[in-house]
C-alpha cells in the first residue's frame, strides 16, 4: 500500500493554472450514480472515514458513521450491482491494528455493519476488489494475491513463491488480473505473468481495469510526481492524459461509466485551496479539469474536499441515498 505524504509548495506558479476549471461556474453535463471515497490525516493514523457522493444531487454522506466493529475503512470498491462494497480496515479494539478485508451490504437506506472476511489474523490483508460479476474478491495477503468468494469462502492463492504482489484488479473479462510488483504493472492470464509496457518514468502502481483492451494506472514521472496513464494489454505504448502535471501528483484514477468521457482522480494540485490530496474530475472531451467542489458549485453550500487527504474514488451507476 503506497503511503501518501501531503506537501505544500512555497511558491505558486500562476502559469500552471491555465487548465484548472476554477473559474467555471457550472458544469456542462449531469452525472449520475454514486461515488465513494475515503479521507484521513495520513495512512498510519487509522483515522479514515468513508463517504459517498450522490452525483445527481451532490449530497454527501458518511458511510461508516454508525459502524462499531471496525475502524479506518479505506479503498472501497463496489460490486456489479452496487449493493455491496469491499474495502480494507481494522477490527475495532485490537491492541495492535490489523488490516483485513471487509464487506458491507446496502439495505436500502444505510450500509450495514461490516463483515470481516479475513481476520483478525495478524496478516496484512489489503487492496480488495470485486470481479466484474461480483462473485469473487481479489486481494493481497502479505504480498500474495488471493481470490475468494464474496462471502470469504474458497480462498485460492495465486502468486505463492513469487515476489511481493499488490493492488490486484480484475480485467473486464473477469478472468485476468492486473497487479503491481516492484514498481511495474503485470497481467496474470491463465497462470502466466506478463509485464506491461512501463513507459518513461520511475515506477507504476494502482492499476484499474478499463475495457477489454486497456487499463488505467499511476506512473511516477522522472520529476517524482505521479501521473495517470492508459495502458494496453497487447503491450502497446501507454498514453498520458492531458490533466497530468510535472509539479503535482495525479493518481487514484477511476472511470465514470466506460471512461471515454469522464475520469475521477485524486490530485495534489496546489491551486485547489484545501491543500493535501483532493478529488477531481477530468472531462476528456473538452479537456477540462474540475475540482470536484467546482463541479457541484450550484448544488452544494459546503465543500466536499477538505484539509485532510481525499483518496481512493470508485463509482457505481447505482443510486444509494443514505437515511439521515
Amino acid at each position: 500500500m503506497r503511503k501518501r505524504v501531503a506537501f505544500t509548495l512555497a511558491v505558486l506558479t500562476v502559469a500552471s493554472s491555465t487548465l484548472l476549471a476554477s473559474s467555471i461556474h457550472g458544469s456542462s453535463a449531469e452525472l449520475s450514480g454514486t461515488l465513494i471515497y475515503h479521507r484521513y490525516s495520513d495512512y498510519q493514523s487509522w483515522d479514515a472515514t468513508m463517504w459517498t457522493i450522490d452525483l445527481a444531487s451532490g449530497a454527501l454522506n458518511q458511510v461508516n458513521k454508525s459502524w462499531k466493529s471496525m475502524i479506518s475503512p479505506i479503498n472501497a470498491h463496489f460490486s456489479a450491482d452496487g449493493t455491496t462494497i469491499t474495502f480494507m480496515g481494522s477490527a475495532a479494539g485490537l491492541a495492535e491494528n490489523d488490516w483485513d478485508v471487509f464487506t458491507s451490504k446496502w439495505d436500502g437506506g444505510t450500509w450495514q455493519e461490516p463483515k470481516n472476511l479475513t481476520g483478525p489474523n495478524g496478516l496484512r490483508d489489503e487492496d480488495p476488489k470485486f470481479s466484474p460479476n461480483g462473485q469473487l474478491i481479489v486481494y493481497k495477503e502479505d504480498g500474495v494475491l488471493v481470490t475468494m468468494n464474496s462471502d470469504g469462502a474458497n480462498k485460492k492463492y495465486l502468486t505463492k513463491g513469487e515476489p511481493e504482489s499488490s493492488m490486484p484488479y480484475f480485467a473486464k473479462n473477469g478472468k485476468d488480473i492486473i497487479f503491481e510488483r516492484g514498481g511495474d504493472i503485470y497481467l496474470l492470464r491463465n497462470g502466466v505473468e506478463s509485464k506491461m509496457y512501463p513507459g518513461p518514468g520511475l515506477s507504476s502502481y494502482y492499476p484499474i481495469g478499463l475495457d477489454e483492451k486497456s487499463f488505467l494506472y499511476t506512473r511516477v514521472q522522472s520529476t517524482r510526481h505521479d501521473s495517470i496513464m492508459k495502458g494496453f494489454y497487447d503491450g502497446s505504448p501507454s498514453t498520458s492524459y492531458f490533466f497530468n502535471a510535472t509539479d503535482w501528483d495525479t493518481s487514484d484514477s477511476y472511470p465514470y461509466q466506460d471512461g471515454s468521457r469522464y475520469i475521477f482522480y485524486v490530485t495534489g494540485d496546489y491551486l485547489i485551496s484545501h491543500g493535501g490530496y483532493n478529488l477531481a474530475l477530468a472531462d476528456l472531451k473538452t479537456k477540462t479539469r474540475w475540482d470536484i467542489d467546482k463541479w457541484f458549485k450550484d448544488k452544494r453550500s459546503s465543500d466536499i474536499n477538505s484539509d485532510l487527504q481525499e483518496l481512493g474514488p470508485a463509482w457505481t451507476p447505482a443510486v444509494l441515498t443514505l437515511n439521515k
